[in-house]
């Protein structure tokens, strides 16, 4: 299924303690410090579940693992534990500063959703982790939530990014159809960019390049699921709006025709400085990333179904293809056609997306400095007056 994120949070979580994981427990000198054989870790895992451990921890295959008992462990039990442990092992011995009550609190708090107001609209995972003595949560969600989930157990929680959504790829997208996705419509190809909603009627619309489809037409992906048609066509900044489906703020990311990569669109930029490092991911060469604005005010003119028309040079902006070969670097990817329409963007730090622009073409350079053309989001937002839809909201 495409997404899951509504569904029972349990079939995305893996959330029991891990009793057979690594662990750790002081030993003397002369102990071996060679790689833990399946019988003493066997041996380990039964001393942890005995003694009601939060797990083992570590790197898999070392000799050094961490073994963490809960809060209010005596010295005695710790004692116990260390007696029983395999010979031939060094492990280290924690008492958490956490209770077991208090980390199943947790895990019970994230399984029922009831930490945020959209929690179950985000992919989450987590498990107690011995060495940072946390419960470690792995979201799929904007920062803001993550900041909600940090403020309600600021002792006993770490926030990291993930990714749990399972969905299909850029060529068999159905609704709510993502930004990224391959498109069809009139005998042309082209690929989706974001999803804006309209501030009048609050309707949710798929913006693309203008010079893809006229007026009207009906827009569907290769497999025949339909978009919706082209409503509203502003050929100044080459963008239009598709209308008549459901649509949210995900693009694909993937780097081949059968990935299932996708980020969630968390900003937009309007910030087009030299050297800002883009990404573009459209249905011909895919996602690609590493691309620096070269300049960021371009104006171009372009046919559009007969007619002639002008985009502004604050509307639109350059980036190179960059790479590695010196002193060009130019020797990186670059889109083809098909690409057009598709997300410009930033990588986020969460799996996120921040929303540049849209593509529009290629502008060549007899070094093989090639650049490729670009619509600013911010541009897009003014004239369609819309807002940029964020996540699966």
């Amino acid at each position: 299924m495409k997404r899951l994120i509504g569904v029972t949070l349990a079939s995305l979580i893996a959330f029991a303690f891990p009793m057979t994981a690594d662990a750790t427990a002081a030993a003397s000198p002369e102990v071996s410090q060679k790689a833990p054989s399946q019988t003493q870790l066997q041996q380990l895992d039964r001393v942890a579940t005995a003694h009601s451990a939060l797990g083992v921890f570590g790197e898999t295959g070392t000799s050094n693992p961490l073994l963490v008992l809960p809060s209010g462990t005596s010295a005695a039990e710790k004692a116990q534990v260390k007696a029983k442990i395999p010979v031939g092992l060094k492990v280290r011995i924690k008492i958490s500063k956490l209770t077991r009550n208090e980390v199943s609190g947790v895990f019970k708090t994230l399984k029922e959703a009831k930490w945020h107001k959209d929690a179950r609209k985000y992919g989450v995972g987590y498990a107690y982790d011995g060495e940072k003595d946390k419960v470690v949560v792995n979201l799929e969600a904007p920062r803001s939530a993550a900041s909600s989930l940090q403020s309600r157990f600021p002792n006993s929680v770490e926030t990291m990014p993930g990714r749990f959504t399972p969905n299909n790829n850029r060529f068999n997208d159905y609704s709510p159809f993502w930004g990224g996705g391959a498109i069809n419509g009139g005998g042309m190809t082209c690929t989706a960019g974001f999803t804006v909603k309209h501030k009048v009627d609050g309707q949710k619309q798929m913006i693309t390049a203008s010079h893809c489809f006229d007026w009207n037409t009906e827009v569907r992906t290769p497999t025949g699921n339909s978009l919706g048609r082209v409503t509203r066509i502003h050929q100044w900044i080459d963008a239009e709006a598709i209308t008549g489906n459901n649509y949210t703020g995900r693009i694909y990311t993937g780097g081949y025709a059968a990935s299932e990569s996708n980020a969630w669109v968390s900003n937009y930029t309007d910030w087009m400085y030299w050297g800002r490092k883009l990404c573009v991911s459209g249905q011909t060469t895919f996602n690609h990333c590493g691309h620096p604005i070269s300049y960021s005010t371009y104006g171009f003119c372009y046919m559009w179904f007969g007619s002639w028309h002008c985009v502004d040079q604050n509307d639109a902006f350059l980036m190179d293809r960059g790479g590695t070969n010196n002193p060009c670097y130019c020797n990186g990817n670059f889109t083809k056609p098909g690409d057009s329409g598709a997300p410009v963007y930033e990588q986020g730090a969460w799996g996120d997306a921040i929303i540049a622009g849209i593509h529009h073409g290629a502008a060549w350079n007899y070094n093989g400095a090639d650049r490729m053309i670009n619509i600013r989001a911010a541009t897009i937002l003014r004239s369609m007056n819309a807002d940029m839809v964020y996540g699966d909201s």
